[in-house]
This record gives C-alpha cells, structure tokens and sequence, in this order.
C-alpha cells in the first residue's frame, strides 16, 4: 500500500499570533484530500511499538518519506511566510503516526506538564489530527513563576530551575494537563478537528489537551490518531545557492 501526498481542493488556512509572545501557529483545516487513506494505512501498521523519546505517553510507527515529501514541498512556502524563515534550509526532520494509551496514573511527572521538543527556533511541529471523533487537541502555556512561553536557549537553565520550585513548592501535578494550573496557564487551546493541521514552534510550551476521564485505545481506527512530523531549519552556509 503507497501513501503520497494530495492536498484537499478545500483547504482553508490561517496563521495566529498566541500569548504574550505573539508566537505564529499555523491552522490547516481540510488538510489532505483522503484523510481515511492515511487512517487505513496506521492501521495496516498496527500494533504501534512504544515511543522512544521521553515525553510522548503511546505508541508510535513511521510515516512513508514520499509522503512527508510531499507535505514538505506543499507547503514550504506557507511555513516559511508564517514563521519568518526566508530562505532557510531543513537539514533534518522526522516523522510518524501517533497513539496517545497512556493511562493518567502511569505517567511520568513531565508527561503530566507541557513541554518543548527543541530550544532551536527553526524546528517546527506539524501536527494532523487523525482521530474520528476529538479526543483532545492541543494547548499551548505560559510557566506563570517565569512567564515564560516559549523556552529558548537562553531561558532553559532558569526556567528548569523555576519549575523545580514549583514542584517542591505545590506539589507534583497529576493525571494529563488540560487548562490552567498553579505553574501553567493556557493561552491557547486547539480543537482536535479531523484532518486538521497544526504547526507550531518546536520551543512554545505545549501539551495535548486530555481531560482527566480520558482513555487511550492503541487501534488507530478508533484511538487518538495523529500524524506528527518535524522539520528543523537553519540558515543556509555561506557561499551556498
């Protein structure tokens, strides 16, 4: 079974400005013209093996290159307008399908908080939601002790720093994260539409938006599906076209 990128005919697009910081995300609603297509493919893939990195709670298995080939040329220019990226190069990126099955009980302290994926500035996040129905979208936060939005090189140390305080101080969060705590604020909350995309800055602090009941399935017909892919920029060497 092949799996190539085609845009929907009905795509309609817009950029926000989030926070304080004013931080670009991207909203892509009728993104794929067969999103079902992409559904059947997760699903001939199952079962999802579990995640390597830290801070995603499920399951996850990978998307074919043709595919994020596609995405990537589709729409290059609408990231690169939308987060300042003039004529940067991707030198990396990674991609796959995702499960959230994690039960609220069994997860680590930073899968109870938002996190980042990267300090850099020109890592993105492309997000699709997959799920037939919504099972939680995605909500972005301001760290309150710092204020803090989005966590940059120069702000790492410090906010760690501020957040183990705050740990000490009220006590470890428990359950999945959705809406305003005592270390968090949302500042932004994002509806897991089907066939949604989202791109947003690899550093803003984000997390899905679970609600305490919520219950995972690893069946990528009926769990909480995403497509999830990553592309890091950076400026281009110099003496290079």
């Amino acid at each position: 079974m092949t799996l190539e990128f085609r845009p929907h005919s009905g795509i309609a697009a817009r950029t926000d400005r989030i926070g304080a910081e004013g931080s670009p995300v991207l909203a892509i609603d009728n993104f794929a013209a067969d999103p079902q297509a992409l559904v059947d493919y997760a699903a001939s893939l199952a079962p999802f093996p579990p995640a390597e990195q830290t801070f995603y709670p499920g399951l996850r298995a990978p998307v074919p290159v043709p595919f994020v080939q596609g995405v990537h040329a589709y729409l290059d220019a609408a990231l690169r307008a939308a987060f300042g990226l003039g004529d940067q190069v991707v030198v990396s990126g990674g991609w796959d399908f995702s499960l959230i099955t994690r039960p609220p009980a069994e997860l680590t302290l930073r899968q109870r908080m938002p996190h980042i994926d990267s300090t850099h500035p020109g890592k993105l996040a492309l997000l699709l939601y997959l799920a037939p129905v919504s099972q939680g979208g995605t909500g972005f936060y301001r760290h309150r002790d710092t204020g803090f939005e989005t966590i940059t090189e120069d702000r790492f140390d410090r906010y760690e720093a501020a957040l183990k305080a705050d740990v000490a101080a009220v006590g470890e969060p428990q359950g999945y994260i959705c809406g305003d705590t005592q270390i968090f604020e949302r500042i932004a909350d994002y509806e897991a539409v089907f066939n949604r995309l989202l791109v947003y800055r690899s550093r803003n602090l984000h997390s899905a938006s679970l609600s305490p009941g919520f219950v995972g399935s690893p069946d990528p017909r009926t769990g909480r599906l995403t497509l999830n892919l990553f592309l890091h920029f950076q400026p281009r060497p110099p003496g290079r076209a």
